[in-house]
């Protein structure tokens, strides 16, 4: 009997980052797990090594990522040889005329989570804290909603992960700004920090981030700062902060799956429903966003206000209920609803 083999079309590079590969590599890895085979499919190259590193193929098409519909002819090529009969599609360079013929030709399943336009595909799977029914008050008929956070797909590590070890006071931080920190919040952060007063500062740069080497030199003389790059195993990072502080994104579902206390902020407009909904809640604090007001500022103040063990032991307990890092094994339900092609 054939390999079963699942596809999924997404893109990462300087400017949209990792985020929506990665994601896709947790979908990826849980389909493994159940002995299914699963191919990307991107424009260019930057996704190769990742992908390939963590044990699964890839094509490129060698197209303009921001031309979506310029590689139809190609794509297309590839459902009719592979006989593909479903794909999972995440970038948001979409369009109408694009999703309409893939759905054409194979069942669409698209990952989604700003609602561009309404979207002329077989499957819409949205796992934002704030998707819901209203969400999408514009549907075709015949089109299936997954909505929620229990649809988040995060990797192995985040299944089931032990209550959060609550310390009393905040000595351990952990900042994040994305694939690139486009707007450099990492040294805006830092430099509003006391940083003296922390046992532990984990900065992290992105895959994407060239300015590595010149974080390290500035903050050589703070033993207790720690500049690194994209690390794989992230959840140990996680563990050990008492308080992290992010850029909106899929991390702030792994931080949610740990029961990390967060404070969030926001660079591109996808991510301020997401951010904005976290912060209504009362789970997460939002400090704003970095294309205007002072960030960092807020930041401080939300974080002295976080040294508050009873605020950080409720957050950790009301963020471990949103998320139970179950959600890349229901999305593979999703995909896996009737046999995949041979």
């Amino acid at each position: 009997m054939s390999e079963k083999v699942l596809y999924i079309r997404a893109d990462m590079n300087s400017q949209i980052s990792v985020g929506h590969v990665m994601r896709c590599l947790s979908v990826a890895d849980s389909a493994k797990a159940r002995g299914i085979k699963t191919v990307f499919i991107a424009a260019d190259d930057n996704p190769v090594p990742l992908v390939k590193e963590r044990g699964h193929e890839i094509i490129v098409l060698g197209t303009d990522w921001q031309d979506m519909e310029s590689e139809l002819p190609a794509l297309e090529k590839i459902i009719a040889e592979r006989g593909i009969d479903r794909i999972l599609i995440d970038t948001y360079q979409v369009t109408d005329a694009y999703l309409r013929r893939v759905n054409e030709l194979a069942r669409v399943y698209y990952l989604d989570d700003v609602n561009a336009f309404p979207y002329p595909v077989y499957a819409v799977i949205n796992y934002s804290n704030h998707a819901d029914e209203s969400t999408y008050p514009v549907r075709y008929p015949g089109t299936k909603f997954y909505l929620g956070c229990g649809y988040a797909p995060l990797r192995k590590a985040f299944k089931d992960p032990h209550p959060k070890k609550i310390n009393p006071s905040v000595k351990n931080i952990l900042i994040m700004s994305g694939g690139s920190d486009p707007y450099d919040m990492l040294p805006q952060i830092l430099d509003a920090l006391p940083l003296k007063d922390f046992e532990t500062v984990n900065a992290i740069c992105g895959n994407f981030n060239n300015r590595l080497d010149s974080l390290k030199a500035k903050y050589a003389s703070y033993p207790s700062v720690h500049i690194l790059p994209s690390v794989e195993k992230i959840w140990r990072y996680y563990e050990e902060a008492d308080v992290a502080i992010s850029a909106g994104g899929s991390t702030l579902y792994e931080l949610s799956s740990m029961g990390v206390p967060t404070i969030t902020y926001s660079f591109v407009d996808n991510q301020i429903p997401n951010v904005r909904a976290f912060d209504l809640d009362g789970v997460m604090p939002y400090a704003g966003d970095a294309r205007g007001g002072n960030v960092p500022a807020r930041v401080r103040k939300l974080l002295e206000e976080m040294d508050d063990a009873s605020v950080r032991s409720e957050n950790s307990r009301r963020l471990q209920r949103l998320v139970d890092g179950q959600g890349a094994d229901r999305m593979v339900d999703v995909l896996c609803e009737r046999p995949l092609a041979n």
